[in-house]
């Protein structure tokens, strides 16, 4: 293939999907690889509301083993999880998750089913970030929300989540991210906007003194806390224009 380099080789082995099955076991562990995506499925649950109608509808992209599900109990919404992984819909269906399987940028619902669309540490891992944005604005109906966590495109955000995270036991598993793909914040916000979404955004991280009583065994889950810069780990949320 023209262009198909060592570097580039190694660019398709960082972030593949296939990671997250040969670790399939790891989901559901408080204290395992995954620990950190159960202490953002928290922080992403916190910009949620109580559902708005009966059946109303969460459509989680990229939804993994249904880690949010817990997170969302008593607000009552269908939870609808969409991921390429049947192992961790298999899994996320054990935690009352409805499964569908398929690619977030081009998902198998129909237009407006959704009155929350969440997208959770799902959009560093796309290679096409306007499909992706562009599927999770069809899928909410006017006046739905759409809510997003994810890494920055800088260099700060490079070396903290990648070079320095893969580092620290438990924090995130070696590879599973590719430099290449981290979310351009700017491009993030002209993608909402073009689905109809003018969504704001700030920065969080865990709490620190959490972080150091969980290493020792004196906390089963670290709070994750607003920071002033979004050039690192960040959430973004808006409302569908009507």
């Amino acid at each position: 293939m023209r262009g198909f380099t060592a570097r580039s080789r190694d660019r398709l082995e960082r972030g593949d999907p296939a990671l997250y099955d040969r670790l399939a076991d790891q989901w559901w562990r408080p204290r395992g690889v995954f620990a950190m995506l159960h202490w953002l499925a928290a922080a992403r649950a916190e910009l949620v509301p109580e559902a708005p109608r009966p059946e109303a509808v969460l459509v989680d992209l990229g939804c993994g083993a249904g880690l949010l599900a817990p997170h969302l109990a008593g607000k009552g919404y269908r939870h609808l999880g969409v991921d390429l992984s049947a192992e961790a819909l298999r899994q996320a269906a054990d935690h009352g998750v409805s499964g569908v399987r398929g690619d977030v940028a081009a998902v198998p619902l129909a237009d407006g089913c959704a009155d929350v669309v969440v997208a959770g540490e799902i959009l560093e891992h796309v290679p096409d970030l306007p499909g992706a944005v562009a599927e999770a604005c069809r899928l909410l109906r006017p006046g739905g929300l759409l809510v997003v966590d994810t890494l920055a495109a800088t260099r700060l955000c490079r070396w903290l989540a990648i070079v320095l995270a893969e580092r620290i036991p438990r924090v995130a598993t070696r590879g599973v991210h590719d430099p290449a793909l981290l979310v351009d914040r700017a491009e993030l916000v002209r993608c909402c906007a073009e689905g109809g979404v003018d969504p704001a955004l700030r920065g969080i991280r865990p709490s620190v003194a959490d972080f150091v009583a969980w290493i020792f065994g004196r906390r089963s889950a670290v709070r994750m806390v607003g920071t002033p810069t979004t050039a690192v780990l960040f959430q973004a949320w808006g409302r569908k224009r009507t």
